[in-house]
């Protein structure tokens, strides 16, 4: 099969994985190209939608061939579980075994790590025994860390505590996913995995990749910008992480990306540097030396413009919000240790940012060196443009990856229908009421890579829209996906907002997306001459 697209950002082969020479995609990758996940029986190809005909031509000169594998490279697992999983018992009824033969078959085979993905470490494992094959929860529950579980034909491990619609059998203590160590994954796809019965694991996590104590706690970061009030899920986010999603790390960073480059450019900051992401309320922050801020988001006279603050000053952003999720930036940026290339702080996987959490009142925040700011004056930038608390929001999509496993009039409902934004959304996903898709095609799905904008459909029917911190495989079909353009459009939409979405072709994705690259360069230009 060729290379097919997945939504505007990202091509995805399906088929015979081994027929292509995935050594070479991999290491001899051209820059356009920010990230290749493998999953099952599919490669993704990620990029920015204007690089897609540059990335369509480097993948035409690789063909099909019978490419060497990597099987003298992968190590043998030996995993100890607790099989005491909730959902055990419930196993045993559906497949008309009993617990201690659930037990037995899923502890005496043995599986290969196809594909590392969902969250940082979470390994994707084949070799499940087909009498323990089952069609996945309906609708996704909390999931504990270190659960054992199975779906379909796959077998995994939850490296954190996550929703997850996957039966759990047991519970493991072993670390699989370490932010500092190289690779981050403790499981490689071609691994080989087996499950040790055990009656105790002990508490606390044991360590696989060697016997040294555990690292004492972090020490939390001192700086000149110290949290009074952080508001409900403030948190240090830049443009993310790419380059890690074979380990199962979320490109994330911010939700709202185009305004959270605005918002560095008004202090004189690179578009990448970190700053606050602040979702339904401000935060209130005191300053302990100079400082420029710029905040977008909020109905304050001073939003959308740099603002000069004194010693001792105090920034109280708890008034009214112009759009759920706002961006405070700080001239020099916010300071924080890197991991894994990026400030962005991972809230699942718990790790980045500031110590990995939502910030927390007298957490104390460094600041870089300042370079030159715009200056302040009897000006503003109002752009990008909030969408208005009332009115149907128009969003576009390309088909997706498993459109045709929808029957046609779902199709077509979906395009007409209108939805509305859920409560329950997050950075990870948007959830959408309404409608829900019917399938033609009830098989159980091999996890696939997704990308944001991707619109699943669990088995409740409930759409969701993927969003900036999503997982990097997903096992539940894909009927379209929203264009990256747009997708900035769904996070800052008010919960209740209606939706309706409009099919549209990737000649218009991606001119979409060069428009807004084509603004925010004049924006730029501009504020050069202030």
């Amino acid at each position: 099969m060729s290379w097919q697209p997945l939504g505007d950002s990202a091509f995805l082969w399906t088929g015979d994985r081994g027929r292509m020479p995935w050594d070479k995609i991999q290491h001899l990758h051209i820059p356009e190209v920010t990230d290749i996940v493998m999953s099952f029986d599919s490669v993704a190809v990620h990029f920015q939608p204007t690089d897609a005909e540059r990335v369509s031509a480097w993948l035409a000169g690789f063909s099909p061939t019978t490419a060497t594998t990597t099987s003298d490279l992968a190590q043998i697992h030996q995993v100890p579980v607790v099989y005491q999983g909730k959902d055990l018992a419930s196993v045993a009824d559906q497949t008309g075994l009993e617990v201690d033969e659930v037990i037995h078959l899923h502890s005496t085979a043995t599986y290969t790590v196809a594909a590392v993905g969902f969250s940082p470490g979470f390994p994707y494992l084949m070799g499940l025994p087909e009498r323990l094959h089952l069609p996945r929860i309906p609708t996704p529950e909390s999931v504990a860390e270190g659960s054992v579980a199975i779906a379909g034909s796959q077998a995994g491990i939850y490296p954190n505590p996550s929703l997850g619609g996957w039966h759990v059998l047991g519970t493991t203590n072993i670390p699989l996913f370490d932010p500092e160590a190289t690779p981050p994954s403790l499981l490689q796809p071609g691994d080989t995995v087996r499950f040790i019965p055990t009656g105790n694991v002990p508490t606390g996590k044991s360590s696989a990749r060697g016997s040294s104590p555990p690292a004492p706690p972090p020490v939390p970061p001192s700086g000149p910008v110290e949290i009074i009030a952080p508001g409900p899920a403030t948190t240090v986010q830049d443009l993310g992480r790419p380059g890690f999603q074979t380990s199962g790390v979320t490109p994330g960073g911010a939700a709202d990306p185009l305004t959270a480059r605005v918002a560095n450019l008004l202090v004189g900051n690179p578009e990448s540097a970190a700053l606050l992401e602040c979702p339904i309320q401000g935060p209130v922050l005191r300053f302990h030396q100079p400082a420029t801020v710029a905040f977008i988001g909020w109905l304050h006279p001073n939003a959308g413009k740099p603002v000069r603050l004194n010693p001792g000053d105090t920034l109280d952003l708890r008034v009214r919000m112009t759009q759920p999720v706002g961006y405070l930036a700080i001239a020099g940026g916010i300071d924080l240790p890197p991991a894994l290339g990026s400030r962005a702080t991972d809230l699942r996987a718990g790790f980045g940012g500031h110590l990995g959490n939502p910030l927390q009142p007298a957490d104390q925040l460094p600041i870089g060196s300042p370079g030159p700011t715009p200056r302040p004056g009897h000006w503003h930038v109002a752009w990008p443009h909030p969408h208005p608390r009332s009115g149907t929001l128009e969003i576009r999509y390309i088909p997706g990856a498993q459109t045709t496993w929808f029957r046609p009039r779902s199709i077509a409902a979906f395009q007409h229908s209108t939805y509305r934004i859920s409560n329950h959304s997050n950075r990870m996903g948007l959830r959408l009421d309404g409608i829900a898709p019917e399938r033609a095609d009830s098989r159980e799905m091999l996890s696939q890579p997704v990308v944001a904008g991707s619109i699943q459909v669990p088995p409740d029917g409930r759409p969701t829209v993927l969003l900036a911190e999503r997982q990097t495989i997903g096992g539940y079909p894909q009927i379209g996906h929203v264009i990256s353009a747009d997708i900035r459009k769904l996070v800052q939409a008010w919960p209740g907002t209606p939706v309706r979405f409009r099919m549209t072709t990737l000649d218009e994705a991606r001119a979409a997306w060069k428009q807004q690259a084509i603004e925010l360069a004049r924006l730029k230009s501009r504020l050069k001459l202030l």
